[in-house]
Formats: structure tokens, C-alpha cells, sequence
């Protein structure tokens, strides 16, 4: 089965008069790259394709506080070159006639971004070429109405060049491919964990023996030299630190959001510092001392994920009464809260009065062309913003049952001291952020969910 090669889009230079040299530098390259039979992301790299044309401008060490927060986006990380991740795949035996797909993977920003992670280690585990991730597009009209529904591609929520590039530099035996050219050979579906003796609360057993179990079970199903691997959806089921420590520190930086989400939430952070006047060191990962941040989770799917009737930590009085008691504490006066119910906002701004607390959100900074550009985003859209927004907090809130609120969570906790995050007072606590419910229930988020 033939493979359609990806091939990223190059700016047309319409000038006639070039000089010879670049000329036949440029016919060579073209040549070449184009007459490979199997040219994929990792073979396909011109020298202007490794960063965006507007890409980042290397930061001097000079910078002001100030200055930094005048970037039109700060959130705009070179990509990934990881050696932990390099010495893994160099490590792997690939094979060039099997390729995985990733079409699978839905819900929320949490949920999407861990389960493509978990298809691309599976990927890297097999040794195989993957085609670029596509995703569940929720119903907009029905939040919790997420799956059996349409693929959408990857630039919905994530940056392309970025995640190919990352790749590149990091396991550069990986094939990245466009897509599949044709139907002629029927995928095989197989969700990735059943392959699995036994799967824990810590995710599948003994992940080291993934690959051998997979190549069993593919001999006994198919004798199709060239093999497509639909994998269905993977969440919270592979054991992330089974790798080394660095590898899985790393693994999550391969994904950025797209670029207009993060110029939103670089304006959102902006406008709050000037409305609220607030001061310190915006080149640091997180901010101290300037504003609380809270995933005040009571949305529709969430509601009926999780009873309240069921659930303690799914009441917005449970989450309410925790959130304000630990923001009067940390010594900030703003808030800014995240959620997709804009009633419970106003009444937990209400509530927050009585703590002589300020509430802010995403659609109360922005206003004008920024606003719009918020307003056209899709839920899952907006939800990057305050995804980014939040990762900047001096403290942050947020319950179980939330892989929105894990992520957050569990990437500042690479920037705390306090190690013993697991053990109380709460389900994750450092001073950092608080993640609510009962110590060690849904110990698979700690477990299984890429930083």
C-alpha cells in the first residue's frame, strides 16, 4: 500500500532574478525531495521550514520584565530537541512496512493531548511510521455529545510544524506521514491496552513487553506485508515513568497549542496585568504574587460525567467553599476563573465578594478584534486559552476528576519544591496547586498522564 507523503506548504518567491547558486541549490533540493518514494515529514525539511516565518526571535538575556509581556506571544517555545527521547528511539528496531494511525482520540484539551502521546509511544514502541493525528470534533451545540462524531485534523487544537519538527530533532527514525493514499488495504483496529495481561489504576503491566506482545498478536491476525494499524483511543493506561524520568518530562513539549490561541491568551495576560496593576517577573514559568487561577469544573459533560448527586467534588458548593478558602490564603486579590458555565462564574464572583476577592475571566479582558477572536474560537478552542492562562498563576485550583486541571497541575509541579505531592493534604498538593478529592483516588492521572 502506498503512503501519500506530507509535505509542508513553502512561501512562492516571485522575484525573477535570483542568483545561480541559490538557483541550483534550490533545483537540487526539489529534485531530490520530490523523487523519493517515501518522503515524509522527517525526510521533507527545507532550511525555512524549521521555524515559522514569524517564528521567535531569540530572547536577550537584557529583556525586561515588561518588555517580555509586549511579545505578541510568550508562549511560542522553540521546538522540542530532546536527547532522553533521542536515546529511546535510537534504542528501537523500526519498521519501515508497518504504520500506526491516530484518529481516535476525543474530548477535551486533557483528554486529546494525552491520548495522541500515548499513540505516539505506542508508535515509537512498535517502531513504526505514524500518520498525523486527527481528532473527534465535540458537537458544539452539545458539549458533552463528544463522541461518534466527525475527525477534524490536527491544527484544531495543536501546532503542526511544531509537533513535526519536535519529532525531527528528537526521534528523527520516526516517519511522519500526511495520510494514507488509498483504501486498498483495510486498517486494523486494536486498542493499544488489551494487548496487555493486566491492566492497574497504574496503567498496563510490564509496558517494556508492549512490542513483543504486539508483533504476536499481529502474526496471528494478518499476513499483509504491509500492515496500517488503526489504534483506538488511549487515555490514562500507560505508565508514563517507565521510561526514564527525563524522557517523560519531555515526551508532552512535542505539542503546542496553534499559534492564535496562545497570541489570545499572551493579550488575556496582558490586559490582566494592566487592569490589575500587578507586578513581577513575567519571564518566570509561573507568577508569584500576582493572581489566583481556578478550573471551577460544572459544565454540562462534566455534570453528567459525574453526578453531583454521586460525585462530593462535582458540587459547585464543594468547589466554591475549597477554591476561596485557598485563595484568601495565598495572598492574592484577583482570581481568574476558567469554566464553560457562565452562570456559575457570576456566582461564584458573587461569592468571592464576601472573601474581598476580585473575579476576572477570558471574555471580561478581552475586548474589540481580541474578543472576536475569542468569540470564533470553538469551546475546545477557548479552553487553550484559559488552559495557558492558568499555567501562569502563582496558585491554582482544581478537582479529580479533571485532566484539565491534572495537566496544569502536574506541569507546574516540575517548578515546586514540595515533592511529596501525593500525599495530603488534598489529592495533589505542593504550593503550587491544589487538586481536590480523597488522597490516592484516581491515582491513574499521576500515573498515566504526560506532564
Amino acid at each position: 500500500m502506498a503512503l501519500v507523503p506530507f509535505r509542508l506548504s513553502r512561501p512562492y518567491n516571485g522575484r525573477k532574478l535570483m542568483l545561480a547558486s541559490v538557483t541550483c541549490i534550490c533545483f537540487l533540493w526539489f529534485y531530490l525531495s520530490f523523487n523519493h518514494p517515501y518522503t515524509s515529514y522527517s525526510s521533507l525539511r527545507a532550511p525555512w521550514d524549521a521555524h515559522d516565518s514569524a517564528g521567535p526571535a531569540p530572547v536577550l538575556q537584557d529583556t525586561s520584565s515588561e518588555q517580555w509581556l509586549e511579545k505578541p506571544d510568550i508562549f511560542d517555545d522553540p521546538p522540542l530537541d530532546s536527547a532522553a527521547i533521542r536515546s529511546v528511539c535510537a534504542k528501537t528496531e523500526w519498521n519501515a512496512n508497518l504504520t500506526f494511525t491516530c484518529n481516535n482520540s476525543g474530548g477535551g484539551v486533557g483528554n486529546q493531548r494525552n491520548s495522541i502521546l500515548n499513540c505516539l509511544r505506542y508508535a515509537i514502541s512498535a517502531g513504526a511510521s505514524m500518520t498525523m493525528p486527527r481528532m473527534i470534533l465535540r458537537n458544539p451545540a452539545n458539549i458533552a455529545d463528544i463522541w461518534n462524531r466527525e475527525r477534524t485534523s490536527f491544527d484544531y487544537l495543536f501546532d503542526e510544524s511544531h509537533f513535526v519538527e519536535s519529532l525531527r530533532l528528537s526521534c528523527p527514525q520516526l516517519r511522519i506521514l500526511k495520510e494514507l493514499e488509498s483504501n486498498d488495504t483495510t486498517p486494523i483496529f486494536v486498542t493499544p491496552e488489551k494487548l496487555s495481561e493486566e491492566i492497574t489504576p497504574e496503567g498496563i503491566d510490564h509496558p517494556e513487553q508492549w512490542r513483543d506482545r504486539f508483533y504476536g498478536w499481529l502474526r496471528n491476525t494478518t499476513d499483509v506485508q504491509k500492515p496500517v494499524i488503526d489504534l483506538d483511543r488511549s487515555y490514562l493506561q500507560y505508565p508514563i515513568y517507565s521510561d526514564p524520568e527525563e524522557f517523560a518530562l519531555d515526551f508532552g513539549k512535542v505539542l503546542k497549542f496553534r499559534q492564535d490561541t496562545r497570541v489570545v491568551a499572551t493579550t488575556t495576560l496582558r490586559n490582566l496585568v494592566q487592569k490589575y496593576n500587578l507586578h513581577g517577573d513575567f519571564r518566570s514559568p509561573t507568577w508569584n504574587h500576582t493572581f489566583f487561577g481556578v478550573h471551577l469544573r460544572t459544565e454540562r459533560d462534566s455534570q453528567q460525567g459525574w453526578p453531583p448527586t454521586l460525585y462530593e467534588y462535582s458540587k459547585y458548593e464543594t468547589q466554591s467553599t475549597n477554591y476561596l478558602k485557598q485563595a484568601a490564603a495565598s495572598g492574592t486579590s484577583v482570581m481568574y476563573v476558567a469554566s464553560g458555565n457562565v452562570e456559575e462564574i457570576a456566582r461564584f464572583a458573587e461569592d468571592a465578594k464576601a472573601y474581598n476577592l476580585s473575579v476576572t475571566t477570558k471574555q471580561q479582558l478581552l475586548e474589540g478584534e481580541d474578543k472576536e477572536k475569542l468569540e470564533a474560537f470553538t469551546f475546545d478552542q477557548q479552553a487553550l486559552v484559559d488552559y495557558l492562562v492558568l499555567l501562569k498563576s502563582s496558585d491554582f485550583a482544581g478537582v479529580g476528576h479533571s485532566s484539565f486541571a491534572w495537566n496544569i497541575a502536574l506541569w507546574r509541579h516540575q517548578l515546586a519544591k514540595q515533592r511529596d505531592h501525593l500525599n495530603g493534604p488534598q489529592l495533589m498538593s505542593d504550593e503550587l496547586s491544589q487538586i481536590y478529592g480523597t488522597v490516592r483516588q484516581y491515582l491513574e492521572y499521576a500515573c498515566c498522564l504526560w506532564p
